[in-house]
């Protein structure tokens, strides 16, 4: 079984992102019309959208935690743009962190430096 990467707030720093689950579909939806966000199953929206033509990307939005997790699959990119994106619209400011299931070692994602810089920000 694989690793899964997990991106919120940095929370010691700014707090938690104010957004809702409302606001995560419809900003997904927006921009991949084509998209699948499910409802609120225990806390969770998973989301699935073609960010480019062969490039699937599948991750989940933990409301209670207000974190997106993904599984460690190539590319990351794929789950990265949604959660740029996100981010971009609803939370610009705040400062963003990553961690891995098994390190709670946070580190932070570039969110101020556009999207290729955020998606460069992240090693795994």
């Amino acid at each position: 079984m694989g690793s899964t990467f997990y991106v919120s707030a940095d929370r010691e720093h700014a707090g938690p992102w104010t957004f809702t689950g409302e606001q995560v579909k419809d900003c997904v939806r927006r921009h991949w019309p084509a998209s699948t966000v499910s409802g609120a199953f225990e806390n969770f929206l998973e989301i699935e959208a073609e960010v480019e033509p062969g490039q699937q990307a599948e991750l989940s939005f933990n409301l209670r935690h207000g974190a997106f997790s993904f599984e460690d699959r190539a590319p990351h990119s794929a789950p990265l743009t949604v959660i740029y994106t996100v981010l971009h619209e609803l939370a610009p400011q705040t400062p963003v962190v990553w961690w891995i299931d098994y390190d709670a070692d946070l580190q932070p994602l570039d969110l101020a430096g556009g999207q290729e810089a955020f998606i460069d920000s992240f090693p795994g």
